[in-house]
């Protein structure tokens, strides 16, 4: 192991105690425990989240002494389960979802990844109660605006956004937001975000299957043309190659998300918490994990890229053996 890797491994590790002072009393603020705080309980509060701002910053620099990766993705799981764990309404434990969001982006923007993906609304989240569903549509319409308006990522990072999915299965006024954030957005130069938003792999790839097919009846594309990168070119997220998926919550599955992008030796990563309680430790731990794997993968995906090329350069000749 090399010596910024256990630079970082003893990093991750000061950083997790941090997190765990810090995030045991946040979250029993939110469980509504009122107990009285002693003096000295008060001044390691503080000196612990004055060290955690300033490990922040020097972890940040560490991390990017190694590879950073350009698109990671995330499976904002575990809203509705804080939400009961913490005593709150279900529209609460969304809510913190949402400012969740808000700091992992800044988190990805000062590290230096310039792509991130989450997956904000399933197709299949239609079939929940239609109080839950209503109530996701009216924050996603509210949140949407003040993203694209009020955003410091946005008006100081010039973040931008897009929304990936099937955007006609949504209200007219959730489209309108959706059409103002992407608009007010679409010529800012830094990190992208992609709001997957209702969305499924399935209906992504059965979508640009059907836009291939369009295309070719229309003459703007020929049969010959129709190959990996042609279909890859129309999807929902096109790109770049995804680098790293996370999901919280404990849960070990996909969703039916991002299964063609994940397929392309993606590294996975699946965290024992819920979304609300992601933490920057979280987050550099899975990088650190990353990056000690990189050259594996970047060889391996080396290997399968030449793999693929001799199948296609055979499979051209078969077909002109055949004419």
């Amino acid at each position: 192991m090399t010596s910024f890797a256990v630079y970082s491994s003893l990093l991750v590790t000061a950083a997790t105690i941090t997190y765990i002072a810090v995030a045991g009393t946040f979250r029993g603020s939110l469980a509504g425990v009122q107990s009285e705080k002693l003096p000295f309980q008060k001044q390691c509060e503080t000196i612990c989240r004055t060290f955690s701002s300033r490990l922040r910053r020097v972890a940040v620099r560490v991390m990017k002494q190694g590879p950073i990766p350009q698109h990671i993705a995330f499976i904002m799981d575990g809203n509705r389960r804080f939400a009961r764990k913490n005593q709150v309404v279900t529209s609460g434990g969304h809510a913190a979802g949402f400012h969740k969001l808000t700091d992992v982006l800044e988190w990805c923007n000062d590290l230096g990844i310039r792509h991130v993906s989450v997956f904000a609304f399933a197709i299949n989240n239609f079939r929940r109660s239609p109080e839950e569903v209503t109530a996701l549509m009216t924050l996603a319409r509210d949140k949407l605006r003040v993203l694209a308006e009020k955003s410091e990522l946005v008006k100081k990072h010039g973040l931008r956004i897009r929304v990936a999915g099937n955007k006609e299965m949504l209200p007219e006024d959730v489209q309108e937001s959706i059409t103002f954030a992407e608009e007010s957005t679409k010529s800012n130069p830094g990190m992208t975000l992609n709001v997957c938003f209702p969305y499924s792999a399935t209906d992504e790839i059965s979508s640009a299957i059907r836009a291939l097919v369009e295309d070719v009846d229309s003459g703007k594309l020929m049969v010959a043309d129709v190959n990996e990168k042609s279909l890859e070119d129309r999807l929902h997220i096109p790109g770049p190659d995804l680098d790293i998926l996370v999901r919280t919550s404990g849960e070990i599955r996909f969703s039916n998300y991002m299964l063609w992008q994940s397929s392309k030796m993606a590294y996975l990563k699946f965290v024992n918490a819920y979304w609300p309680e992601f933490s920057l430790w979280h987050m550099l731990s899975i990088l650190v994990s990353w990056q000690l794997s990189h050259d594996l993968i970047k060889q391996r995906k080396a290997r399968l890229q030449d793999t693929l090329m001799a199948t296609t350069a055979s499979s051209v000749v078969s077909d002109s053996d055949t004419c």
